[in-house]
């Protein structure tokens, strides 16, 4: 007996079926099986592996943190980029903002980066990845002015920004431990950080140079205000709520002046009120102008009951009814037209104001006469610049009154008591009042609303980089395509970028303004004067020298402009998008400026994507990026948005390390993890919950239990001694690595592509279908009873051992953890080897050319035909319970005899695929069929090569009870006595008993 290997044995046995109760009475000469005997277990072959198949809660993760421990693993990273090969990828990651816990979302995105990263790894690229955090920002800023009581604190610009840069450090050493944890490959010592001096002299050099070629400006103008932060806001900056309620505000303002319309000549004595609507009525004591569109037609209208006259679109005429609740006489209609040079009175300060035409009147909507207020409206402020009208803005960075108001209104907040107050001094004019809700937009750090407001602030001017940034964006490849057109639209639509914010959290923008002219002052000297104090004293030097270091006489006098005493420093601080939208100056610096990916969500087409990309055509012409990938957000089971308050967040840190419940929150580890981001990524929605991570634990475990069977399988295998060359395997084994070689064919245009869940897919199909449900079935025979050295088995052990590499190659990028703890088991590969202690080290296991062999498909298909007959007839029935008979037509027979030289066989491929006990294979029908056989008759088309045309031949299947004796050690119908193993068996024992 040979000397079994100890170790842990995974002893998987053929569990027969018992026969139901038709093919009892169909085979009434079925044998019945003898009890089971254990005596030849132990001359089995049969799989023996110290690889772990447990994934109880906490094993996957402790094992993940043990292989996280080494070497190889920590330092991957550095050891590609000391590689000398040829091609380098850039993937450049977006910073996450560093003001919170991680979630999801930040499992999403960093580990479909990784994914990438690794892949490319593995097929010999180096790769550029330097992870970072955007440090500035209002969160972070009210964050560390916000005491315990959740009170503000008074602080000192210095304080807030010790304050602010004390917690984004904190939180970048708590995300950094996450990201780590969830095996992102990087050099976690060499992370960028916005708020760090290298970085924010290289800002400002961007910005100067954008600034040189005419693209920023300083103007007063309208712009998105957030009254809760206190500061401007970039389109970015906005999330719509579409549950927001709005006051509807129906009512009049008396015309001074009537259209020369003879109907109305006819009215004596009657005023005519234009009816206008607005949502924000708290912009009405600021109105300058009502705006009518030359082209749509309007209506006048007399009340019976209140002899007014009221004017308004045609179109609004029905809802004007309902809402005056009388009976209305249509006077006349006339053309938009007719309205030039009215004239019309304010109601709260009496002015005389006039009717103007506007494009952005639009039929249908309202009562086609627009209330016009220029400091609180895009449309508005340029329609004032066009008919010179006051600009002026009377509402304070809180959003309240100023001026511009009776007294009793100053100190009124919009979207608060403003509201009530002037809806009550016009009470008389107000025809209804009604709650509205609608989408609006909300300032996305406060999620509160937000206003327009009319402010001096710095622009980029966008509408002048707009076509050359269109013709770079149509260079870049966009994942997924149908995306592009939300990028495309944002940048046709936006024209400008407001980067100034009224903060102290972040970088300066470098510019003087003169005392008495106002003038601001910006030049290569002033801001290189600058980027030294940054790099010598550190960012907050702005607020810590006085103007006169700031910006030396010396220097003002080369420039001749004066001396530091005439000038005051700017208040304002960059956008923080501008922060991260310059990243590229700084992290891509040394591969060009430019990166092969960009991978962020969806959103970012109005955010990082765009900003990145306007910054970089201004400095460089040219997108900083060849490829924009983009994925979904994250949400429950039920595509719901997650709230702590709902109870529906999805803690991937309880998901690695488990809850305090065990049961209702195990440990699943990391790689789950990876495996639902690969699998999900593509959806609209990247649903998360329990239940699904339940079912995509239960999925990584059959990949790691069937890997651990091929394992067991190679426990006595040697690549270098024991591998049978192509040529000399079996028929059904050269089809399997064709079906390999397929497969990872498909894998790799999948990674290509950034496709993961086809990857998953083609990954659980091949695992489940090809190699549980097929391979490993039917090889079970020979891989455990043949002899131990015989060549079918070695070269079902070579396939397996080339499977086992290839598949564990296959999901690597996607699982590391359990990829880097499968290599350690397979054999061939020298520990003391520093190439091949890792599987991302190893490479990519490419296919042999020569498994790509379709004939080996084409050969077993007729097989696989009559398999499928033979397994729908028998139903749950064990096929090793019988015997089958094949006759056919010559070259069916042909085929079959090529795979079964002998007439009988019990160790065929024929037999194989069959798994019945015994094949017999004849060119005609045999001359005595037994009664209680079955036959069953079929066709199947016979293609020699893969070029020739495929031919239709019939074939009849005789399936039989089995005439032998139950075999005690293999268990198939294949002993010629009851009281002896099989002739196949006995030689193999005999092999044992002789070493």
């Amino acid at each position: 007996m040979r000397n079994l290997q100890v170790g842990l044995l995974n002893r998987l046995k053929v569990i027969p079926i018992l026969p139901c109760s038709k093919w009892t009475l169909r085979f009434k000469g079925s044998v019945s099986k003898p009890e089971k005997s254990k005596r030849y277990a132990n001359t089995l072959n049969l799989p023996q592996t110290l690889f772990p198949l447990s994934m109880k809660h906490g094993a996957a993760a402790q094992r993940e943190l043990e292989i996280q421990k080494t070497k190889e693993f920590q330092n991957l990273y550095s050891w590609q980029r000391q590689q000398n090969w040829t091609e380098e990828f850039v993937l450049h990651d977006g910073p996450p903002y560093a003001n919170g816990k991680t979630h999801v979302g930040h499992t999403v995105n960093k580990v479909l980066k990784d994914i990438t990263n690794r892949y490319k790894v593995m097929k010999k690229c180096k790769v550029h990845y330097v992870p970072g955090w955007d440090c500035h920002g209002m969160p972070i800023e009210v964050k560390a002015i916000t005491d315990d009581m959740g009170q503000h604190q008074k602080l000192s610009p210095l304080e807030i920004r010790a304050k602010a840069k004390k917690f984004a450090e904190g939180v970048i050493r708590e995300q950094r431990k996450s990201f780590m944890r969830w095996g992102i490959m990087a050099d976690w010592s060499k992370s960028y950080l916005t708020m760090n001096p290298q970085y924010q002299e290289k800002q400002l050099e961007v910005f100067y140079k954008i600034y040189q070629k005419g693209f920023v400006y300083r103007n007063y103008m309208p712009v998105y205000w957030s009254p809760s932060s206190g500061t401007a806001l970039a389109e970015a900056e906005l999330e719509y709520n579409p549950e927001h309620v709005s006051k509807s505000v129906y009512l009049t303002f008396p015309l001074l002046t009537q259209p020369k319309v003879e109907q109305l000549d006819k009215v004596s004595g009657a005023t005519v009120h234009a009816v206008i609507w607005t949502t924000t009525p708290w912009t009405l004591p600021f109105n300058q102008a009502i705006c009518y569109n030359p082209g749509i037609r309007y209506a006048f209208l007399k009340c019976a009951r209140s002899s007014n006259v009221y004017l308004c679109e045609e179109s609004f005429v029905e809802k004007l009814k309902a809402i005056v609740g009388g009976d209305l006489e249509l006077l006349c209609n006339v053309d938009g037209h007719t309205l030039e040079g009215t004239v019309y009175k304010h109601p709260l300060n009496q002015q005389e104001l006039p009717f103007l035409p506007g494009e952005h009147v639009l039929p249908g909507k309202g009562t086609g006469l627009v209330h016009t207020a220029p400091a609180h409206g895009h449309d508005d402020f340029q329609v004032a610049v066009r008919n010179d009208l006051p600009l002026e803005c009377h509402v304070d960075a809180q959003g309240r009154y100023t001026s511009g108001v009776d007294s009793s209104m100053v100190g009124k907040v919009v979207d608060d008591d403003a509201n009530e107050a002037v809806l009550s001094a016009l009470s008389k004019n107000v025809l209804q009042v009604e709650n509205f809700t609608h989408s609006y937009p909300y300032d996305w750090r406060t999620k509160k609303p937000v206003i327009i407001r009319s402010s001096q602030q710095w622009f980029i001017d966008v509408s002048a980089l707009r076509d050359q940034a269109l013709e770079c964006l149509s260079e870049v490849k966009i994942s997924p395509p149908q995306s592009e057109g939300g990028m495309v639209s944002q940048l046709q639509s936006r024209p400008y970028w407001c980067i100034s914010r009224q903060r102290t959290w972040g970088v300066p923008i470098p510019v003087f303004y003169h005392k008495e002219s106002g003038e601001p002052l910006v030049t290569r000297e002033t801001v290189d004067h600058l980027k030294e104090l940054f790099r010598t004293q550190s960012p907050d030097c702005w607020w810590t020298l006085p103007v006169s270091e700031l910006l030396p006489d010396r220097l003002l006098a080369e420039l001749g402009k004066g001396q530091s005493s005439d000038y005051s420093r700017g208040e304002d601080i960059l956008d923080i998008w501008f922060d991260s939208g310059v990243s590229w100056a700084s992290v891509l610096a040394e591969v060009g400026g430019q990166a092969d990916v960009y991978l962020e969500g969806i959103d970012q087409f109005k955010g990082w994507f765009q900003t990145s990309l306007l910054t970089s055509v201004a400095v460089n012409g040219r997108a900083p990026y060849k490829q924009i990938v983009t994925h979904s957000f994250a949400t429950d089971e039920e595509g719901k948005k997650m709230s702590k308050s709902v109870g529906n967040v999805t803690d991937p840190e309880e998901v690695i390390n488990g809850g305090k419940n065990k049961k209702t929150s195990p440990s699943y580890g990391v790689d789950v993890l990876r495996w639902w981001v690969a699998h999900s990524h593509h959806h609209q929605q990247i649903q998360v919950g329990p239940s699904i991570l339940s079912r995509f634990h239960e999925d990584v475990f059959k990949v790691r239990k069937c890997v651990r069977h091929l394992l067991g399988n190679l426990f006595d295998f040697e690549p270098g001694v024991h591998s049978v060359p192509y040529d000399e395997m079996t028929a059904v084994d050269q089809y399997m690595l064709y079906v390999l070689s397929t497969t990872m064919q498909q894998i790799d245009e999948a990674y290509e592509s950034i496709s993961y869940h086809k990857v998953i897919q083609n990954i659980e199909k091949f695992v489940y279908s090809d190699l549980s449900s097929f391979y490993i079935n039917i090889t079970r025979d020979r891989c455990y009873c043949s002899d131990i050295d015989s060549k079918v088995r070695r070269s079902s052990q070579t396939v397996q051992y080339h499977i086992a590499r290839t598949l564990t190659s296959a999901f690597a990028p996607v699982m590391p953890h359990l990829a880097e703890e499968i290599f350690q088991y397979i054999p061939g590969h020298d520990d003391a080897d520093s190439d091949t202690d890792s599987i991302f080290k190893l490479g990519w296991c490419t296919p042999d050319l020569a498994w790509n062999n379709p004939d080996a498909a084409h050969r077993l298909m007729p097989v696989f035909d009559i398999r499928r007959d033979l397994l729908e007839e028998l139903g749950t029935e064990s096929p090793v319970d019988f015997d089958t008979l094949i006759y056919s037509s010559p070259q069916l027979h042909d085929l079959l005899r090529e795979l079964q030289p002998e007439t009988t066989s019990s160790t065929s491929p024929v037999c194989e695929v069959l798994q019945t006990s015994q094949v017999t294979i004849l060119d005609k029908a045999p001359r005595s069929i037994p009664d209680d056989a079955v036959i069953l008759a079929g066709s199947t088309r016979i293609q020699g090569s893969v070029s020739d045309t495929a031919e239709e031949v019939d074939y009849k299947v005789l399936l039989m009870s089995a005439a032998l004796n139950l075999c005690e050690r293999c268990r198939r119908y294949t002993a010629t006595s009851s009281r002896a193993p099989c002739d196949r068996c006995m030689n193999s024992l005999a092999d044992d008993w002789a070493s």
